[in-house]
């Protein structure tokens, strides 16, 4: 691949350099945007926890992922590819917010300091 690297013009080099840019900077909104929607996540959690509801409520996963993939048509990357894209980050997030339940404090009926509201 270097051998390659060397034959590439100094104008290409400059091009791709300019593309991953713009990739890197896209990649740290897409992570932001992902924190974003984890705080979210914890405040669902936290009221479907109070209203003791499960963490998974039938057909509301199917449907956002539905909804990425209505979003996504008439872009370059398939619908297809962006349900796969939600599916897994669907999944993470509910594994995540399942898994907050056991990183809370269990406190006996006194509410912990800092998280009440």
């Amino acid at each position: 691949m270097t051998l390659f690297a060397g034959h590439i013009n100094a104008g290409t080099q400059e091009q791709l350099a300019a593309y991953r840019q713009q990739i890197d900077s896209l990649d740290q909104r897409i992570v932001e945007l992902f924190q974003q929607r984890a705080r979210v996540v914890e405040q669902v959690g936290k009221i479907k926890r109070e209203a003791h509801l499960p963490v998974t409520i039938l057909g509301r996963e199917q449907q956002v992922i539905k909804k990425a993939q209505e979003l996504a048509k008439g872009g370059p990357l398939p619908a297809e590819a962006v349900g796969r894209i939600y599916q897994k980050l669907v999944e993470e997030m509910r594994n995540w917010e399942a898994n907050l339940d056991a990183t809370l404090p269990q406190f006996s009926g006194q509410p912990a300091r800092g998280r009440s509201k």
